[in-house]
């Protein structure tokens, strides 16, 4: 299994002569490096250590040089941490396990250099400071090895140091959300652009479809390199070349990554946890630098609570470009005006957007202090809940991106939190619920406006859930998931609450009776409708609900007949012609009734399939 390791220590302590010595490379790439002996950018060997292929990413220790040095560090889990015996602890060493400890850099072994420029007892002295500067650091129990490069003394001790650290280190994390920071980029004579970097989060092969992100141009795998050789397929906590077509060599940078732009929203805003490291202060104030993975950006800090930081606290983090970056995502502030390494911590909500109304500085702590406290837990099914209870409701494949989830196992994730799911997003319950009595006082006021209508148009529903804060494309399948559940009942083209029906008062009733008699009083020569209300007081929602049940018919546009008419009139012409054909004025002879009610009757019952019509003759069905 290949490991990716990262030198780290103060200018001149022997990082790259020490790489060199163990894998027989140069790690310095440019002429001046070797002609001054100082390492400017990053340099890169490997080497057979143990069961392990050891990528080694050369740091350099100058501070002029520390955001190339921030470059290489930023995706790697692993430190080799240099200290010469002979000078002992440096300000960049300092600084560089500042970096390394900010990062989340938990695995390290430090190799104590030069070691035979000096005798046993400055040896032993060193090997104590060095244990008292790694006090209370992610990596205060490393081993330290005694070592010279010129030598070759401890080189062994140290391969069996760095062995033994990785034997126990866990696999690098595949989470099926590829990401490769672009350290190198370059062209390759009939090849064209070719990037480097240290793969995390999944693997990648020849032929993906990709993106090169903030900017999300699209290109394609050509072709994979690992430490020389051509590979069809590169692993998490690989270093790899990639050959991409689709891409001029300018278009990719140092700070770009290589990913699939679903997968990891471009934030321009974000905000995160940070630790603060001691004596130093986090402020709206000062030209701050933020580095994540091999990315610099200028950016502008608030913090959450208002006030200054100077022990660990939220942040708001606005950038002036762009980055691809997820929840758990680390990163470090650098204050340029001093060029001092000030502070750094874990993206907490990639997609914050603008704060919730009425949520006051308190709150959104409390907030955040809970996605903080799931994201330490690992929990990224619980982050998704909390993601989607702040907003309500959000695009399932955005919050799975900005939770850092796949969209398959965010959709696990969903079920488990009880998320409701429409279409490609989700609704938090609670959010439901809300929406869903929305929807229902909406109709219950409606129903109380006309209590003589079954049902409220759908819009009535609709308008509602989106004052209430539910986004207008949702709206329609909300309600319609709503309807699904039997909070609401569709009726007809309409929506009802489930326990609405109309209901006459006495006065309606008694005017609805006197209608159905006036209307079986004379059953095929009804009065006209119009008479019929004005006569006995009907209103016309008392009518339209009488339609409604099939108590009366329309036949035509100021005139009904009872429903037992339509039978009956058919019953009549049976009983007078039988089998045999009629004409329209025989069916009128047959019902005493005039033309005016005899056409509008006869063409119900050929509607109605009681009557076949040929040309001028009729036979009953």
């Amino acid at each position: 299994m290949m490991r990716v390791v990262c030198t780290a220590g103060h200018v001149d302590h022997g990082k790259s002569s020490l790489v060199r010595a163990l894998t027989g490379m140069e790690p310095d790439r440019f002429e001046e490096e070797r002609r001054r002996g100082l390492t400017i950018d990053l340099g890169f060997a490997w080497t057979a250590i143990g069961s392990h292929t050891v990528a080694f990413v050369d740091l350099p220790g100058h501070e002029r040089f520390i955001t190339n040095m921030l470059a290489g560090a930023g995706p790697v889990e692993t430190a080799l941490f240099v200290v010469a015996a002979d000078e002992g602890w440096k300000p960049q060493s300092q600084e560089h396990l500042d970096i390394l400890s900010l990062l989340g850099v938990r695995r390290g072994v430090v190799a104590l250099t030069k070691a035979d420029a000096v005798d046993a007892d400055r040896r032993e002295a060193a090997v104590e400071e060095v244990r008292g500067r790694l006090s209370g650091s992610l990596i205060a129990e490393a081993a330290i090895v005694a070592c010279s490069a010129v030598t070759g003394d401890g080189l062994d001790d140290l391969r069996a140091a760095l062995a033994a650290l990785l034997d126990d280190a866990p696999r690098p994390a595949d989470d099926g959300r590829p990401r490769l920071w672009i350290d190198r980029s370059f062209t390759v004579h009939g090849s064209g652009t070719v990037v480097t970097g240290t793969l995390t989060g999944g693997t990648i092969a020849t032929g993906d479809e990709l993106a090169l992100l903030p900017a999300g141009r699209p290109c394609r795998v050509r072709g994979l390199q690992s430490l020389g050789a051509a590979v069809s397929r590169a692993e998490p906590g690989s270093r790899v070349a990639v050959n991409l077509s689709g891409l001029e060599r300018a278009e990719a940078r140092r700070g770009d990554a290589l990913a699939d732009a679903h997968q990891w929203p471009a934030c321009t805003t974000f905000e995160a946890w940070v630790h603060v490291l001691e004596g130093q202060e986090v402020s709206r104030k000062g030209a701050w630098q933020l580095h994540a993975g091999s990315a610099k950006r200028s950016a502008t800090l608030l913090p959450v609570l208002g006030r200054a930081l100077s022990e660990p606290g939220f942040v708001r983090v606005e950038l002036d470009e762009p980055l691809p970056l997820g929840a758990g995502d680390r990163f470090v502030l650098r204050e340029a005006g001093r060029w001092a390494t000030i502070a750094g911590g874990t993206v907490v909500d990639a997609l914050p957007g603008a704060p919730a109304r009425g949520q006051g500085r308190t709150a959104r702590q409390a907030t955040l202090v809970a996605r903080h406290d799931a994201l330490r837990a690992g929990d990224r099914a619980v982050l998704l809940g909390l993601h989607v209870k702040e907003r309500r409701s959000a695009p399932l494949a955005e919050a799975a991106a900005a939770c850092g989830l796949r969209t398959d196992a965010a959709q696990d994730a969903a079920r488990d939190q009880g998320l409701l799911p429409l279409g490609g997003a989700v609704v938090h319950p609670a959010a439901a619920a809300d929406w869903s009595a929305t929807a229902l006082d909406s109709l219950r006021a409606h129903h109380a406006a006309h209590p003589l209508e079954p049902a409220a148009p759908k819009d009535v529903a609709l308008r509602a859930v989106i004052a209430g804060g539910c986004p207008a494309d949702l709206a329609g399948p909300l309600i319609d998931a709503f309807t699904r559940l039997g909070r609401i009942v569709a009726e007809g083209p309409g929506l009802r609450a489930p326990d609405h029906a109309v209901a006459l008062d006495p006065a309606q009733a008694a005017a609805r009776d006197a209608l159905l008699a006036a209307l079986r009083e004379q059953m095929f020569a009804p009065p006209r409708l119009s008479e019929a209300i004005q006569t006995t007081g009907v209103p016309e929602a008392v009518v339209r609900q009488l339609e409604r049940e099939g108590a009366v018919v329309r036949v035509g546009p100021d005139l009904v007949l009872t429903a037992e008419a339509i039978p009956a009139a058919a019953e009549r012409l049976r009983a007078a012609f039988g089998d045999q054909a009629f004409t329209a004025a025989q069916a009128k002879d047959a019902w005493g009734t005039t033309r005016k009610y005899a056409v509008p009757l006869l063409e119900e019952l050929d509607r109605r399939a009681l009557t076949r019509r040929a040309g001028d003759l009729r036979t009953l069905a």
